[in-house]
């Protein structure tokens, strides 16, 4: 039998658009966060704030460095995190 019945035809687009929305809940669920560096310099310790995400991958968390907080927003910040945390799911 060749011919999909009109339900499941619609049950497999239902399927799909289901997968793709939880891909994108996927990508939402990280934290962006402003995190303290200590580095060493000759004139003694200086502390300095970086972009930081985390994100959970089975039952480890990842946790990134993003970047500069003088180079970047935190909106950009936060889609750097998804491109990065989308490049580790391979989606």
């Amino acid at each position: 039998m060749g011919c999909d019945s009109p339900i499941d035809a619609y049950r497999r687009k239902l399927e799909e658009r289901a997968g793709e929305l939880w891909n994108a809940a996927r990508l939402e669920a990280l934290t962006v966060y402003l995190g303290p560096v200590e580095k060493i310099t000759a004139k003694g310790p200086k502390t300095y704030e970086y972009y930081f995400a985390s994100w959970k991958m089975g039952d480890k968390v990842v946790n990134k460095y993003i970047g500069s907080p003088r180079k970047m927003t935190r909106e950009a910040a936060t889609a750097k995190a998804r491109k990065l945390k989308a490049e580790a799911l391979g989606l």
